[in-house]
């Protein structure tokens, strides 16, 4: 019975240790950080933002010219660069400055990017685009307004769509809102002999926020509110300004003058200058007419002063004529 015993555990002994050699080492892989949607590079200065782009075509560049749409896209995002230039006087998106807008809003765009992006690899896309991913044209809306603290300003940008995606139609977005809040800093001149005070932005709060929930300007007294605020769609606009204005058709002018002046020969000098030889002829004339009728007097003088070379020419002497009749 004993002999039974032992031999039954030496079994148990022999198949544990069997066991034990099939038993494999399982390496589980770290779980990657994703970036948050908001990661700050320097502080008061530069930001990398992740902007939703929910249902946007995603791609991947093959070639410069060619592009694989992925089906269905997963969900992705725009890399959004927010940073105070080196001057520290302006604010860039994405390179392009944004604050203060120029009279021609510039033509930005964003690069692609998944969802799940990890961190190390935002940090890289803050600094250098990713030589596969699709650079998208952005249909935006730029929002300014003052905020409540002193030398303070609520900046608004809003991206209402892709210019173009899969399809040479765009794509409509416009539901998440980027706010950034600037503050003028005002210092001292280091020396005596500067004049006057430096100035300088810095990036007081960044948000990402839904559209319903985006900060309101305030109301001026006449019920409006106090804001500027433009629209741009790239394909409503060229390098002479937006289709069907007077201004880009003002534009469109001055630069095939430009252009005719500069391709133009030496010869062709002539023409300006002889435009501008009459035109300082007539502005001499009207000048000249203008002081004869304001030495003559009377209450006609007045009025051909406000005139000025509109006037009408001074009366002469209009001869009677003599009528005779004859029975």
């Amino acid at each position: 019975m004993r002999s039974f015993a032992l031999f039954g555990l030496a079994a148990v002994v022999a198949a544990s240790s069997s066991l034990e050699h099939k038993v494999e080492e399982i390496h589980v892989p770290g779980v990657t950080e994703v970036a948050p949607v908001i990661t700050v590079i320097d502080a008061n200065k530069t930001y990398a933002v992740k902007y939703g782009c929910a249902g946007c075509p995603f791609g991947v560049l093959k070639t410069p010219h060619a592009a694989e749409w992925i089906h269905p896209p997963p969900q992705n995002s725009l890399m959004l660069t927010i940073a105070i230039d080196k001057s520290g006087s302006a604010l860039l998106l994405n390179d392009e400055r944004i604050f203060p807008l120029d009279p021609l809003p510039p033509r930005i765009s964003a690069v692609q990017v998944p969802m799940d992006l990890a961190e190390d690899e935002a940090d890289e896309q803050a600094e250098e685009v990713m030589s596969k991913r699709i650079r998208f044209p952005l249909q935006y809306e730029h929002t300014v307004f003052r905020a409540e603290g002193n030398g303070e300003v609520w900046l608004q940008f809003n991206v209402t769509g892709l210019a173009w995606g899969e399809e040479a139609a765009p794509f409509k977005l416009g539901h998440t809102v980027l706010q950034v809040l600037l503050r003028e800093q005002h210092g001292r001149p280091e020396t005596p002999d500067q004049r006057g005070c430096d100035h300088a932005l810095s990036i007081a709060s960044l948000q990402v926020v839904e559209e319903k929930d985006r900060l309101q300007p305030p109301r001026m007294k006449c019920g409006r509110l106090a804001m500027i605020r433009t629209a741009f769609d790239p394909n409503e606009w060229d390098g002479y300004g937006k289709f069907g204005t007077w201004a880009r058709t003002w534009n469109v002018a001055i630069g095939k003058l430009g252009a005719l002046w500069s391709g133009s020969s030496q010869s062709n000098l002539l023409l300006p200058l002889s435009l501008l030889l009459a035109a300082s002829i007539l502005v001499a004339r009207c000048i000249w007419r203008l002081r004869q009728q304001i030495q003559n007097g009377g209450d006609s003088a007045a009025e051909s002063w406000l005139l000025g070379c509109h006037a009408p020419p001074a009366y002469a002497d209009i001869p009677v004529i003599k009528i005779e009749q004859y029975d």
